[in-house]
């Protein structure tokens, strides 16, 4: 259970437009802990105490619910039109003294597990003025939970969105005959569709992608996001190849899952391989 978080509501709260499902979060978040240092792992450990680096890693989403926490929302996503690049989104928030997207609140988080006392502080001045209470009493899980959630974020392709349609929450579509809205389908469904429990998917990923670990943990974080900019387009520019007779909506199904399951292990893969990069770059 964790302290200050009962497990009950961790099991009935529903999820307020997360990047990734609950399962997803914590497929990354092992893959990260998996490929820790020696140094790092005692740290992450101390620093959650009771709790799994894979459990905490919904929390986020999780307190979404608790208005106290809504000065966090922005941190969760950015937004990158068509016409825009990472980096201009990145030169445009940077006149501004809030954290405003997830590109801030990942250096945000960073700079608090590198110990930066101004960071720290900043972030004991947010809690206070919120009146919301740490993750397990402490500073460090609180910036862990949220360092682990947002990596993975930002390699969710559509959470790196266009506003119009919200990275793809207003569009429905079909999926094996069900409908939801084409983010769902790809923060939770396709993984979900695997049956797998998130340790068994979390093997299956290691598997598919150690190859390309080095390569991955050498990239910057706005290199993370331009890759979900890039293939963001691809899963709009596909979205109607197969379309239901009936209702005209994008029919998404065994051939859907065959196509773009192998890019859904890539983010998740990447994803903890950068995580693990960041903690142990940070923590040793």
């Amino acid at each position: 259970m964790l302290r200050h978080f009962p497990l009950l509501f961790l099991l009935t709260l529903p999820q307020l437009l997360p990047a990734w499902g609950a399962n997803g979060h914590r497929i990354v978040a092992q893959i990260c802990y998996d490929n820790l240092t020696d140094q790092a792992r005692e740290k992450v450990d101390a620093a959650l105490g009771d709790n799994y680096l894979a459990q905490v890693s919904t929390w986020p989403d999780y307190i979404r619910a608790e208005s106290g926490w809504d000065f966090t929302h922005p941190w969760h996503y950015m937004t990158v039109q068509p016409d825009e690049t990472v980096a201009d989104v990145a030169r445009q928030t940077a006149t501004d003294p809030a954290i405003d997207d997830v590109n801030e609140a990942i250096a945000f988080m960073t700079d608090v597990l590198a110990g930066d006392s101004e960071a720290r502080q900043r972030m004991t001045d947010l809690l206070q003025q919120h009146d919301v209470d740490p993750l397990a009493g402490s500073l460090d899980a609180t910036a862990l939970a949220f360092l682990i959630h947002f990596v993975a974020d930002v390699h969710m392709p559509l959470h790196v969105g266009k506003n119009r349609d919200l990275g793809g929450n207003r569009i429905t579509v079909l999926f094996f005959g069900e409908r939801y809205n084409l983010h769902s389908v790809w923060d939770t469904q396709i993984i979900e569709q695997e049956r797998l429990s998130y340790t068994e998917f979390a093997n299956f990923v290691t598997m598919h992608t150690r190859a390309r670990r080095a390569d991955w943990a050498e990239a910057s974080p706005e290199t993370w996001m331009q890759e979900s900019v890039a293939l963001r387009e691809v899963v709009y520019n596909t979205l109607y190849d197969n379309t239901d007779r009936e209702t005209g909506l994008p029919d998404l199904g065994y051939d859907y899952q065959h196509d773009f399951l192998p890019i859904v292990e890539e983010r998740l893969g990447a994803a903890g391989y950068r995580a693990a990069a960041v903690l142990n770059r940070v923590l040793n």
